[in-house]
This record gives structure tokens, sequence and C-alpha cells, in this order.
């Protein structure tokens, strides 16, 4: 597509791989809404890049219909979806807690369906759409203490597969990238420590694949592809 086209809503925006994958799709020409929780963050970050924030909280039914809605209004029209909020929990089967449980999945699961079922709605009526679910090597293979994350990415992988599916016809592209490493804040509020070189990965470089999976043209599209670190250390 023609990313001066685009017409974009990011959730997760306000940092990270949502806040880098805005600033680079606006320098690109696209008009773009960023959503996230928290009010004061989303409006610092919509002001440094360009963006327009809306406030909403992807695990509440009500104010993800508002956010769509609100997206398709403010850019007069809607033609990209980046399904990017999510968060990391990790703990060893023994030690999972219910609660921190259900809370990641009513974000990295629940509010990805919600985003995206408003979204769809949208993309089937005008014939035309794209979606792109943010997802991790962590959903590729298991790794001990991954129980909650992975399980979560691992559904992302079948939310791509079930939406592409159903998609398709509608002429709605449904893409998937999985990160490996990123240094973001993402160690941080998962709990544990992340150690930061040149070697790693970092929000533009995820930022940079995204913009090419949509610069593609709208004939063919890339259903899935994996970033890793050429030489983590």
């Amino acid at each position: 597509m023609d990313l001066a086209q685009a017409k974009v809503l990011i959730t997760g925006g306000s940092s990270g791989i949502g806040k880098e994958t805005a600033r680079m799709l606006i320098q690109k020409g696209a008009k773009v809404v960023i959503c996230a929780r928290h009010e004061a963050k989303l409006q610092s970050a919509a002001k440094e890049i360009g963006a327009i924030p809306i406030r909403a909280d992807i695990q509440n039914e009500n104010e993800v219909v508002d956010l769509v809605n609100k997206a398709n209004k403010e850019m007069g029209g809607y033609n990209v979806l980046i399904n990017n909020a999510a968060y990391g929990y990790f703990a060893k089967l023994t030690e999972v807690d219910l609660s921190r449980l259900n809370d990641l999945i009513a974000t990295n699961i629940t509010g990805t369906i919600l985003v995206a079922r408003e979204s769809a709605k949208i993309f089937t009526d005008q014939k035309y759409g794209n979606i792109i679910n943010i997802g991790s090597t962590a959903g590729k293979k298991g790794f001990a203490g991954g129980t909650p994350y992975a399980a979560s990415k691992f559904a992302v992988n079948a939310l791509t597969e079930c939406w592409r599916s159903e998609l398709r016809s509608f002429n709605v592209r449904v893409m998937q990238v999985n990160p490996s490493e990123v240094i973001t804040n993402f160690a941080d509020t998962a709990g544990h420590g992340q150690v930061d070189n040149p070697s790693k990965l970092r929000p533009e470089d995820i930022a940079h694949t995204i913009a090419s999976l949509l610069e593609m043209h709208d004939r063919g599209f890339i259903t899935d592809t994996t970033v890793w670190a050429t030489n983590p250390q």
C-alpha cells in the first residue's frame, strides 16, 4: 500500500515498538492514532511524534468500541490496525498466580480480539484493510518459566491464522511480526532485568519491518515474519 494513504491505529502506542512504529509511519506520510491506558504518557508521546492520541483500555469492551469509532472519525477513514498492546508475565507452572494470569490474558488475548473485531467490521464493509498482530518468538517455542506469556503469544499465532482465513476474501491482509528480544521497558514491567548492548534489537528495527510489510503492493502480503538480532551478546 501507499503509506501516504495509510490511516493507522496502533494499540500500546505510547512507548517501545508501538511508539517507534507510529513515528516511522508518520514520517512516511501516514495518519496515525495511538492508544494506551495512561493519559499523561499517551499525550506526551503523541505530541513528540505527531500522532493522534485516544486513551483506551483494550480490556474494556465499551472503550474498544469507542476507540475504533473515534479513530475512524479522527482520521477520516481507517485501513490499518497494528495490534501491539501486550505485556509480559513469566512464572514457573507451580508458581502461576491466577490473578496475574487472568490480567495478562485480558490484555494479550482478549484485548487483541476486541480491537480486531471492531476493526474488521469496518474493513470488511469497505472491502479493504490490513491487520498486523505483534507476536513473539516466545509464541514459536516454549521455555521454562514462560507459561503465561508464551501461552498468550501462541494464542496470537492462532488468532492470526483464523482471521487470515476469514478476512482474505474481503481484501483484508492479516500479518504477524514475531520479534525476539527488543530493548524496551518490557523487561522491567515483566519483573526481570535486561542487559542492553549495541548488538540487540531496538524498537525501530521492528518498526522498519512493519512498514515494509505494509508497503508491499496490495496484491500480495507476507503472512508471518520473525526478527532476530544478528549477533546478540
